[in-house]
């Protein structure tokens, strides 16, 4: 151990990690490492100067591999007795059963952890009349009742009431998802409601279905945000919820509380974006065609891989198409080159060069609509700065912006704090460090919190806000498991009652 700046230093010995992902792996698999080991970083702050991490309970300098965190992890382990959260988890149900002196039999909790075992599996109701299962529960204990499926229905029903798209079944339904950040910085989301749509998919519609919610929760007046995805209906919508709780004197500002799902803005700038490219059509790739650039590959030492071809509507396809293009540059050059039809298609240097370089422009949006679609991190504070860094490219038309390709690309280009000379508490934030680009920002304050407590609260109710809409549509995904062709005669009220038990049971708030 050496001395350095006053402080401890010390080397702690890491083991490489193999790299092994691709490259299109890398840019999806990027940010959930990070968030993975966002509690590392709650311990330790990056040294610029010096290079190396601080500990931020003995001060101690670690010279470590900046793309690992298991060195930092062992050390605030072995030096401080610190447990990743995670590994502090509860009891399963398996442990909790062997843990116990004696089982006893109980006709209600075996009714619930049934009812548990079907909404959360997604499991026809007409499971528990199977003879195999029935067979199975009579070996564990002779003479137990098995309820019928239109029982289970009931029992889900009864269960369903007491803790209070269209779809194969044609029902339209209104799926509501409510998110929020806890006392202790957990972002937390949970299905709301479910709801059967009644006439078309109007405003009024929606507006009647959704107050009813929020009436039913009593949350009318705890609305901080509403985000939706781009339809012309839900401009309607919001504006009609805007009318109707001005006559409680309720605030809510429609334009204000209105927001549009950040993906889809992306998506139209990526659009946009490849708009002067030339669309061109691809017949279905034979199998001889396939076939044939496998030895091709095997000459060149590389996998064997297909070529993927590109769908002019998605430009997330374009960019795959791009990315497997150019690791198979070598075998697709030799095989138009050697396959007179197909010499028409030989791509040059020249032109490798172009579709490299809209492979790297798509390869931002990628990133960022990657690093916005997290189920447990907070996407709001992207959004301000996004819009205002798209329309600066809009204004201006600079295609040449000069960028890093690096892990904080897109959020260090936009991220610029402003400051300005006062004592006030917001002031004080703005003197303060800049935070690491993408760093955990509920851990940022929840390790601040007590040196802004107002602007902590502050943040705390507006970083539940998601920017995106990709949990409801995750909701009507999973809808498709719960109206399968075998529950297609359900009636809406059932469904709801499923599908909002089945996300209530796997969230914790129902035992």
């Amino acid at each position: 151990m050496t001395s350095g700046s006053g402080e401890n230093q010390v080397e702690y010995d890491i083991e490489e990690e193999v790299e092994t992902e691709t490259e299109e792996n890398q840019v999806e698999h990027e940010h959930d490492a990070k968030t993975e080991e966002d509690w590392v970083w709650e311990h330790f702050i990056y040294d610029k100067t010096e290079k190396k991490v601080k500990c931020n309970h003995c001060k101690t300098l670690i010279i470590c591999n900046k793309k690992s965190t298991s060195g930092m992890a062992s050390y605030i382990k072995s030096k401080h007795k610190l447990i990743k959260e995670k590994e502090k988890k509860q009891l399963t149900i398996r442990e909790t059963i062997n843990n116990s002196e004696a089982i006893i039999y109980n006709k209600d909790s075996f009714k619930k952890f049934l009812i548990r075992w079907i909404v959360k599996d997604d499991l026809p109701f007409t499971y528990v009349e199977s003879e195999d299962f029935c067979n199975m529960i009579y070996l564990l204990r002779k003479n137990v009742f098995i309820p019928s499926a239109d029982t289970v229905k009931n029992y889900i029903m009864t269960f369903y009431e007491d803790n209070i798209w269209t779809s194969s079944n044609n029902y339209s339904f209104l799926g509501i998802t409510a998110h929020w950040v806890t006392e202790s910085w957990e972002l937390k989301s949970i299905l709301l409601d479910f709801i059967k749509l009644e006439g078309s998919h109007s405003g009024a519609n929606i507006k009647e279905a959704f107050l009813k919610s929020l009436k039913n929760f009593e949350i009318e007046s705890k609305n901080l945000g509403v985000t939706t995805d781009n339809a012309s209906n839900n401009v309607t919508f919001l504006k009609a919820v805007e009318d109707d709780l001005s006559q409680k004197y309720i605030y809510f500002n429609s334009d204000d509380k209105h927001v549009r799902c950040l993906a889809y803005v992306i998506n139209l700038a990526a659009q946009q974006a490849l708009t002067t490219l030339k669309a061109v059509e691809n017949d279905e790739t034979s199998d001889e065609e396939v076939g044939s650039l496998i030895p091709q590959c095997k000459a060149a030492n590389i996998p064997n891989l297909n070529v993927m071809l590109d769908v002019h509507t998605r430009w997330n396809f374009t960019y795959d198409m791009l990315v497997r293009a150019r690791k198979l540059k070598e075998p697709l050059n030799t095989l138009s080159n050697s396959d007179p039809p197909l010499r028409l298609f030989t791509i040059n240097e020249e032109e490798w060069v172009h579709l490299l370089e809209i492979e790297e422009l798509l390869k931002c949006f990628a990133k960022a609509t990657k690093q916005i679609c997290k189920k447990t991190y907070p996407t709001i504070s992207y959004v301000s700065e996004l819009y205002k860094t798209l329309y600066a490219l809009q204004e201006t038309q600079n295609t040449n912006i000069e960028y890093n390709s690096s892990d904080e690309d897109l959020v260090s280009h936009i991220f610029k704090w402003r400051r300005i000379e006062s004592v006030s508490e917001f002031d004080r934030y703005l003197k303060a460090d800049r935070a690491q680009a993408l760093c955990n920002i509920l851990n940022w304050w929840k390790r601040y919190e007590e040196e802004y407590p107002n602007l902590s609260n502050m943040a705390r109710d507006y970083l539940g806000i998601p920017a995106i809409s990709a949990s409801s549509k995750r909701i009507f995904l999973s809808a498709a498991d719960v109206i399968i062709y075998d529950r297609a005669s359900l009636i809406p009220e059932t469904i709801c009652a499923v599908m909002c038990l089945k996300y209530w049971f796997r969230s914790g708030v129902l035992d």
